[in-house]
């Protein structure tokens, strides 16, 4: 049920978007992108339910379960929100995209906070690694594990860190950010407060 509901959602989407390009009526194509959102959401549901994901293609195909599935089904989720939030706001009318990116470079908080919640699923799911990477012999799954899962896993948790903490001091305090040099991009793209 859950793929039957993915792949409708999915081409749904897919058929509005382009059937709204070729006629001209953006209402189809801002409906596409929702579904679009909505298919994320509903792969990401089944990921967090099931605690089961299986990512690539026929050829190359890596299983994850349990907290690595969770994770993987809260990106999911993240991206389809943000889908449903480009939607309601071109539908909203909102003048361009312009507009949003330069909210985003006064009070660059939330993106980064966002930025930092990604790095750490994805040291979730790297460290806790694939199905795949778990099997074989014993000496090339702990190589696996120290060179290609852990180490970029630390470096991913560092950054994450980094950036959680940079964001929620960002909306916690955002004059003494400005202050600390987060007014950057305000002088790079020629903005004020």
């Amino acid at each position: 049920m859950w793929t039957a509901v993915q792949i409708a959602l999915g081409l749904t989407g897919i058929l509005l978007i382009l059937g709204g390009d070729r006629l001209s009526m953006p209402i189809m194509s801002y409906g596409g992108v929702a579904l679009m959102g909505m298919a994320s959401m509903a792969i990401g549901l089944e990921a967090v339910v099931t605690r089961h994901i299986v990512v690539g293609s026929r050829y190359a195909r890596s299983t994850y379960t349990g907290i690595a599935a969770i994770a993987q089904g809260i990106q999911f989720n993240v991206l389809g929100w943000f889908l449903l939030g480009v939607a309601v706001f071109a539908y909203l009318g909102v003048d361009s995209g312009r507009d949003i990116f330069l909210r985003f470079v006064r009070r660059p908080g939330l993106p980064i906070l966002v930025f930092g919640l990604f790095c750490l699923l994805q040291a979730v799911i790297g460290i806790s690694g694939s199905r795949e990477d778990r099997e074989g012999e014993r000496w090339i799954v702990l190589l696996n594990l120290l060179v290609s899962r852990l180490l970029p896993g630390l470096i991913l948790i560092l950054i994450g860190l980094g950036a959680v903490g940079l964001g929620l001091f960002e909306i916690v305090a955002p004059d003494a950010f400005d202050d600390m040099g987060g007014g950057f991009l305000e002088m790079l793209y020629g903005i004020g407060n």
